[in-house]
């Protein structure tokens, strides 16, 4: 019975620090620039495969 409080106790205590330190939320949503190397002339990608750009399909070169 008293490892059974001890382990209670010592995860009430764990979670009450970890709640602690949480920052108080500001109510919305914040919105961050895409990261620079995410921009550009990045592949994208459909269900057909990679297209560039312009929406070309790109031919991936097979590896050996």
């Amino acid at each position: 019975m008293k490892t059974n409080q001890t382990i209670i106790i010592a995860m009430t205590a764990a979670l009450f620090l970890t709640l602690a330190g949480c920052q108080e939320p500001k109510g919305y949503l914040e919105l961050k620039e895409p990261k620079p190397e995410l921009r550009g002339d990045a592949i994208r990608w459909t269900v057909k495969g990679p297209v560039d750009a312009s929406g070309n399909p790109i031919v991936l070169e097979e590896v050996k």
